[in-house]
This record gives C-alpha cells, structure tokens and sequence, in this order.
C-alpha cells in the first residue's frame, strides 16, 4: 500500500446566482498529451516530472508536490467515526498518463463522500503570479467500473473563495454549489478540463466566482472528489504501521478518477521553444522517455528534451 498522510477537513460552501453559459470545457486529451511549446507562464500545482522538465523555463511557479511531504501532500479524508478509516482510497491502477508515462495519482472512495486534497505543510502555497489571462488546466480519467454515476468534483483556490467545477454536468448547469464545465463520457480515456480564469471570475460573466490569489494560503489549495459516487466495496485489514490507517483491498470497484496533471497557463502565440538565458536550447539538458524516466544519450526511441520530442 502506497504512504499517505491522512488528515480531515470540511468546506466551506461558496454561494452562488445561477449562471447561463455556452463553451464546451472538457474535451479529449490529443495524442501524444499537451504540447507544452504551446503555453507560458506556468504554474504547477501537480505534474509528472518529465512533464514539469518539459515545461523548462516557461515555468512562473513551481509548486509541484513535494515527494518528501514537507513542503506540502496530497491526503484524504478519514471517517469521522473512525479516524483510521479513509474514505477516499489510493488504488492500484494499470493505465498510463495521458503523456504515456506512469506517473498520476489513482483515487476511489469508499463511501459516497469524501475528497483528496492538496495542502500546504511547511511552506504555504503561494499564487500570487496567476492572472485573468492564466488557464486553469486539469488531467484527469474515469477509471471506474462504469460511466453512470461519476460525477466528478474539482475545487481550486482558497478556502472560502474557492472555484468549484463538476464534470459530467452540463456547462453553467448549477448542482448545489458547483458548476458543470462539461461531460466526459468515456471510460478509460484521457480527457482535460481547459478553462480560462477570466470566464470563473468575471463578475458579470457566466460563472462569477470570487477567488483572491493575492496572499499566500496554508490551506487546501486544489482538491478532487466525486458526486453522488458508487462506493467500491473493500476489505478492511489491520492497521498499516506507518500511515495508522486500516490496509483496505478493493474487492470491488466503483467510481473511480485518475488525474495526472495540474497547472496553469496562457497561451503561447509564439509557438517558441523552450529556450535557456543565452537564447540556445540546452545541450546538458535531461533527458526522458514518454514513460516519465530519465535516460541518457545512449537511450534509443522518442524522447523529450527541451521541452521537445525527438527520435533517437
């Protein structure tokens, strides 16, 4: 069983008027997953590291997960009568990133509620470069054991005045207090969520949320769920020494999400490459497979480096 930090946490609902909108913001992810030379301006919050390399010095902001869990973790709910027991569970899964790589994070939930979230530990997320003109961009796959019933749920920015968006509800269609961005009706298939801030946050436009990137935030920042969810149905074992919650197999699955990316972005008209201070693409760069591993010169196949794919 993979290590995670297990901690609780409640939203605080955002009211809001009803909205009328018409753009599609869910479409499938293109071949070959999305061309970084494409975008500027970067700021992650989560992304493969070939994918994070890719990006080069496009990058704004770099607040990536931290592996070693001390600037900041990904973590789930736990059961409030029982605070060894998660309700969203990291599972075992076979399908590859939407870049061909292995790197995403797998979530299935044990009961009909509950979320993972991304939170700031011991250095708090800080946004303050995000504009209007940034795009908020979301990886994600339905790795469930049916299309019914998966409604999947992404809330981004600040606690309390933070951007909540519902997949598989039409676009601008109030559920609660969530808004549909689109459908993505296939299983097992890449799809990304490309929305402008500047359509969340006009106060006068089609979704009008209220979200402040000016101060820094030790709080949730990003966070994944699921809406009105089939539960999986687990076994639960003894208690995992190092995390001090119940070992659960999966006896059968429900809903589920894999997500593997995500950032913000404004587009890049240029088309430029990624390019080092002198002008020059960097020959020292590393070097990846479409797996996510770094390789070396003597690496034969297709490979990214500078943010470009090449034949080698």
């Amino acid at each position: 069983m993979k290590k995670n930090y297990f901690l609780s946490f409640a939203f605080a609902a955002l009211l809001m008027a009803p909205v009328a909108v018409q753009a599609q913001y869910v479409n499938e992810a293109p071949a070959g997953g999305f061309d970084f030379s494409s975008g500027k301006d970067y700021v992650v919050i989560y992304a493969p590291e070939a994918q994070v390399s890719a990006m080069g010095s496009k990058i704004l902001s770099n607040q990536n997960l931290d592996p070693n869990r001390v600037d900041n973790q990904f973590y789930y709910w736990t059961a409030q009568w029982d605070a060894k027991l998660f309700t969203l569970y990291d599972i075992e899964d076979t399908q590859k990133n939407s870049w061909g790589g292995g790197e995403k994070l797998n979530m299935t939930p044990l009961f009909e509620w509950g979320a993972g979230h991304f939170g700031a530990k011991a250095k708090p997320y800080d946004l303050s470069v995000i504009d209007e003109d940034h795009i908020l961009h979301i990886g994600f796959m339905n790795i469930g054991a049916s299309t019914a019933s998966n409604q999947f749920k992404f809330t981004f920015g600040p606690s309390n005045k933070e951007i909540q968006l519902l997949v598989n509800e039409a676009v601008g269609q109030m559920a609660g207090d969530l808004v549909g961005v689109g459908n993505a009706t296939k299983l097992n298939t890449w799809y990304y969520l490309d929305i402008p801030l500047k359509d969340l946050l006009d106060p006068e436009g089609d979704f009008g949320f209220e979200c402040d990137f000016s101060k820094p935030t030790g709080e949730i920042i990003f966070a994944v769920g699921f809406n009105d969810a089939t539960p999986s149905k687990y076994k639960q074992g003894a208690v995992d020494p190092d995390t001090g919650m119940y070992e659960i197999t999966i006896t059968e699955k429900g809903s589920a999400l894999a997500v593997d990316h995500v950032f913000l972005y404004k587009k890049d008209a240029t088309g430029m490459l990624t390019i080092n201070n002198n002008g020059m693409e960097d020959a020292n760069a590393p070097i990846y497979n479409l797996s996510g591993q770094k390789v070396d010169q003597n690496y034969r196949g297709v490979v990214i480096k500078n943010g470009r794919k090449y034949l080698q």
